[in-house]
């Protein structure tokens, strides 16, 4: 499948191509030990564009995510972050720049969800300077935005999956970056607030933002995404619009799973 990463920038509108690239990977490749997990990914995350990252389990998707937030350097080409190389970045302008929604994990300290929030802001703030009246309140904001504003005051260590998603995704938010990284953002997530974590998503992108998401259901890549990488095992199998890129044939061989898309009152759903 060559032949669509080749193409992937065919049949882009023209208001498309002349958004600025945020982001860029030019020949991108990565590996564990002597395997590949995926090699020669040229690829430019735009303003205005949401990009899923779709494939099994393995084949390298949060070590793509972990490169692009600039935590890992990629064993082959390079990613440029606007006009400068990521590995020309302090760590604390990547964070002025990309706001990074990781796999669920454990908090080790007894933060509350409102001082979780509030680490969105260290990038952009003075060291060492104490939050304000003005960035509580913003904080606060972001939480209701997520439907999670009664847990404010709540150890982060106390909640749920799914409430500790939402409240990191707040976090995000708060941020202000213009790229967001959302690894699995939806996991642990009942449908309804999926849906919902994905709208704020949608908002980001078409003010003007960019998104990059690890996702697992290919039903929301068609619903809420406007590009998407399909990685299967050892390769890239391709890159573009979602309804060129997850055909049958392809969407099976990653998966090695006979998969069939067929749509259901106008909207993509895949069966397997």
């Amino acid at each position: 499948m060559a032949g669509v990463a080749s193409r992937c920038g065919v049949g882009m509108s023209q208001q498309k191509r002349e958004l600025p690239a945020l982001l860029r990977l030019d020949d991108v490749g990565a590996s564990v030990g002597k395997r590949t997990l995926f090699e020669r990914v040229s690829l430019s995350v735009e303003a205005g564009v949401a990009w899923a990252v779709v494939g099994p389990n393995g084949v390298g998707k949060t070590t793509l995510m972990r490169i692009l937030a600039g935590v890992r350097t990629a064993e082959q080409g390079q990613v440029w972050l606007h006009a400068r190389r990521l590995s020309e970045y302090t760590r604390r302008e990547v964070a002025r720049e990309v706001a990074v929604v990781p796999q669920s994990s454990s908090p080790v300290f007894e933060f509350s969800a409102l001082e979780l929030v509030l680490m969105g802001l260290h990038a952009s703030r003075p060291r060492f300077s104490l939050p304000s009246s003005e960035d509580r309140q913003r904080a606060l904001k972001a939480l209701a935005r997520l439907e999670v504003e009664e847990l404010a005051n709540r150890p982060v260590s106390s909640l749920s999956g799914g409430e500790r998603q939402r409240v990191v995704m707040a976090r995000a938010l708060v941020a202000d970056a213009p790229l967001w990284l959302l690894d699995e953002p939806t996991a642990n997530l009942d449908l309804r607030h999926q849906l919902g974590l994905l709208e704020v998503m949608r908002q980001h992108v078409e003010g003007g933002g960019a998104a990059v998401a690890v996702l697992h259901d290919l039903n929301l890549v068609h619903r809420y995404f406007d590009r998407v990488l399909l990685l299967a095992p050892g390769r890239a199998l391709g890159w573009g619009r979602p309804d060129d890129v997850l055909n049958d044939e392809d969407v099976s061989e990653a998966f090695e799973l006979p998969m069939r898309r067929v749509e259901v009152e106008g909207r993509q759903v895949w069966l397997a």
